[in-house]
């Protein structure tokens, strides 16, 4: 590892870690990119993943310019991320799940076992604490000062954020919510997207990722296939419900001077107003920074089969509406 030997260098975290915390396709990535365009938070980036073991190599030994723009060479080949319309590049805010510890794929394959892991198995654990920290310290040392550090990684919402909370109970959160049914239709629609054809910038994040694409093919089929299936979709909707339950239960074990919540349809609505009282709530500096014609609501159809699927649990989904204020 290139950045071994200026690991001595490295001291204190960021004071302020704010985590991003909601399901995927819920608006975490939107919210994320307006966190990190205020240019008062500091953020996990693209480069700081495909790089990360050089990163402090670089900055001292002057070639971080270098190093990006022969990235940014390579990842401006694709337009977009693959999974929505966010524009690829080196300083694109990351999942810092990417740096985690990872499983590697198994031979055999439990379709039910590995939807269960992309989605809602925690990165974030005692066991990986380690790792974070350290993640957070290089950020620290390449700001150059002591700026809040935004994180964002969805699976260490559905069933995880309290004991985020108990790792690192000075953080702070940020929680976001969307309707559950266009969310749940964003689930089934996003996800086959990139794996029906490889994304050379997916692959440069995720080694599991490009191996679907090359020794594992036989995984990717069944993974697309198992997303047309009406029993995956059932297990996903009711991981969901899972994690609404979850989150009414240990929501109010939080400090209330250390989150803040945000509707994804208000964020689209007023993203600056939101960014404003996320900031007064969390006692963090924001200037909204909003860029022309940036944020866009997603308005998919929805199939009659996923309505009819939501609409069955729709008893066990209210109670999550109440709370986040929504109608029906």
């Amino acid at each position: 590892m290139m950045d071994a030997p200026y690991l001595k260098l490295l001291k204190e975290s960021p004071s302020d870690l704010v985590f991003i915390m909601g399901c995927h396709r819920s608006g975490t990535s939107l919210l994320y990119h307006l966190l990190a365009y205020t240019g008062q938070l500091d953020y996990v980036s693209a480069y700081d993943i495909i790089k990360y073991d050089e990163l402090l190599h670089n900055r001292i030994n002057g070639r971080e310019a270098e190093v990006k723009a022969d990235l940014q060479r390579v990842l401006q080949q694709e337009r977009t991320r693959g999974l929505d319309e966010l524009p690829v590049g080196t300083d694109l805010p990351e999942e810092y799940r990417f740096l985690m510890p990872q499983e590697a794929p198994s031979f055999f394959v439990n379709v039910k076992k590995r939807l269960d892991k992309l989605f809602f198995v925690p990165h974030l654990t005692p066991g990986s604490l380690d790792t974070f920290i350290q993640m957070c310290r290089k950020k620290r040392f390449l700001a150059g000062e002591d700026r809040p550090l935004v994180l964002k990684n969805p699976a260490d919402y559905y069933f995880n954020f309290a004991a985020v909370h108990q790792m690192l109970p000075e953080a702070k959160f940020i929680f976001i919510h969307r309707h559950p049914l266009p969310m749940f239709n964003s689930y089934l629609h996003g996800f086959p997207a990139i794996l029906k054809e490889r994304s050379n910038y997916a692959a440069l994040l995720d080694k599991r990722y490009d191996a679907l694409f090359g020794r594992f093919p036989l995984r990717r089929y069944l993974f697309l296939a198992a997303f047309r299936s009406g029993a995956v979709s059932h297990l996903l909707l009711t991981r969901l419900i899972e994690s609404f339950q979850y989150y009414m239960t240990h929501i109010q074990r939080l400090p209330a001077g250390q989150y803040a919540s945000v509707r994804y349809e208000d964020l689209c609505a007023d993203p600056a107003g939101c960014l404003s009282g996320i900031g007064e709530q969390l006692r963090l500096d924001l200037v909204p920074r909003v860029p022309a014609k940036f944020v866009v609501p997603r308005h998919l159809p929805i199939p009659e089969r996923v309505i009819r699927q939501y609409e069955s649990r729709a008893n066990e989904i209210a109670p999550y509406l109440q709370h986040c204020g929504y109608t029906a």
